[in-house]
């Protein structure tokens, strides 16, 4: 076992069983695991119960019997198919940037809250982003929240909403619900999503949504840009570029081009 003063024991203890684990090609005992990893049995056993209460292993047979759980297969479908939205979308991404020499980012949304999966820096100084990864719960105060929001049935839209509920983030955040379901009405009709100072002063976004094969809205692509940089009335022409964008990334992951996106 592999333990540094950067690191947490007990963490390294689990990540050493489920490498034990994973490496045998057989179910594996109790008595198996310790010959193997360098952890008293008592401790062993309550790491063991861990993962097996949180899915990553799972304990059978009369002999208690130990391999990796579903948690594994869930997660490594979840992760490639972010890695999949990624890849697809980085093409346009990069036509974009070369297009608006301004800041591209890709989010998803993921337990009802907002992730980056990736960005391409503008040429601004200044920071408009997050690093890659960075979550964002208030998806009524960004533009990739409301376009996620307006895709919504009613019934999830409320219970996001109530969960997060409106709160303002600026001074230029919407925390009224007629005035936000108006702007909701009109994402769909437009395709695509407008921030304006809403998360953060200064700073402007659009987005439009991407669609993978079977229709599911899986992710953004968006730009990002200061006001000085982001005039207002260039807001058609950005929301244009996005859509276009997202709707060749659409196509890239097998979405029906006739369809149409949002």
């Amino acid at each position: 076992m592999s333990e540094t003063k950067n690191t947490v024991p007990a963490v390294d203890r689990a990540v050493d069983v489920i490498e034990c684990i994973s490496a045998s090609d057989r179910e594996m005992s109790l008595s198996d695991i310790i010959d193997r990893v360098d952890i008293p049995r008592q401790s062993l056993i309550r790491i063991l119960n861990t993962l097996c209460s949180r899915g990553f292993l799972d304990k059978s047979g009369k002999r208690g019997l130990y391999r990796l759980g579903l948690k594994f297969l869930y997660l490594g479908h979840r992760l490639h198919d972010k890695y999949d939205l990624r890849n697809s979308a980085w093409k346009y991404m990069k036509e974009l940037s070369n297009k608006t020499r301004k800041t591209i980012e890709l989010a998803t949304l993921d337990r009802d809250q907002l992730i980056l999966l990736e960005q391409i820096r503008g040429s601004e100084s200044m920071a408009l982003y997050s690093r890659v990864g960075s979550v964002i719960p208030y998806l009524h105060a960004v533009s990739v929240g409301k376009v996620y929001l307006s895709l919504m049935s009613e019934e999830k839209r409320h219970q996001v909403i109530q969960k997060i509920g409106l709160p303002a983030i600026t001074k230029y955040t919407i925390t009224d619900p007629e005035a936000l379901d108006a702007e909701l009405l009109q994402i769909k009709n437009c395709g695509f999503g407008f921030e304006d100072q809403e998360l953060r002063e200064g700073v402007r976004r659009i987005a439009a949504p991407i669609f993978n094969f079977s229709g599911k809205h899986v992710g953004c692509i968006g730009i990002s840009a200061s006001i000085f940089n982001f005039d207002l009335k260039d807001k058609e022409k950005y929301g244009e570029m996005v859509v276009d964008a997202a709707r060749k990334a659409s196509a890239a992951m097998g979405y029906p081009s006739n369809t149409g996106a949002a």
